[in-house]
């Protein structure tokens, strides 16, 4: 559906697969070769287990997060190892996505509202340098990730916290993410909210029309 621009005076993005392409296959892969383990437990053991959302909201570190993870899927992994299979992750970002937010920020307030990690922070932020030469939190008026804010999705708390911190009128705030438990949590704080099912759908639901 799309969202007409004047209507709207702040565009919360979340990242992974809205403006950041990712590959779970491709993490799950190198997982298997350093375990020997099937794909399909990996992603169910990467998932359920407290760790990812202990390290996503701050509490541990990615040293503690590597270690419990290597623990948990029976192996001794080297941490320079585990980073590389767990940055396989986030795989691109496209210019073209960059350059329609640097855009949007000239006419709105522009937010990031992501659940991620300091080890996926500096891959993006790489891979942010290569495209555009900025970072992601130049990209928008403010970036709020969830390691660095202690808040996580889809947590009614993590919406909270940016409606107030920024004295948002929520009916005139769109927030864009790939996840519906994320979207429906959205919209029960008041936010509109819009699943995105591709990340060059962001195209097709904001028009200046």
């Amino acid at each position: 559906m799309k969202q007409r621009l004047a209507e709207l005076e702040t565009i919360i993005f979340d990242l992974g697969e809205v403006v950041v392409d990712l590959d779970t296959k491709a993490v799950l892969e190198q997982f298997s070769k350093l375990t020997n383990a099937a794909g399909s437990r990996l992603k169910e053991l990467l998932m359920s287990t407290p760790f990812l959302y202990e390290y996503e909201t701050g509490q541990i570190d990615k040293y503690a997060f590597a270690n419990e993870m290597g623990k948990a899927m029976g192996v001794e992994i080297r941490f320079d190892d585990f980073e590389y299979a767990w940055n396989l992750m986030v795989k691109d970002i496209t210019v073209k996505r960059l350059e329609f937010i640097q855009q949007l920020k000239k006419t709105h307030q522009v937010l990031i509202l992501s659940n991620t990690n300091d080890m996926h922070e500096g891959k993006f932020e790489l891979i942010m340098q290569e495209r555009i030469g900025m970072k992601m939190t130049e990209l928008a008026h403010k970036a709020y990730y969830s390691h660095r804010i202690g808040y996580r999705k889809p947590n009614l708390d993590i919406y909270e916290f940016i409606i107030e911190e920024n004295n948002l009128n929520p009916q005139k705030s769109l927030f864009l993410d790939d996840r519906e438990d994320n979207i429906l949590a959205a919209k029960e704080v008041g936010l509109q909210a819009q699943q995105v099912m591709f990340p060059d759908q962001i195209f097709e639901i904001l028009s200046y029309e």
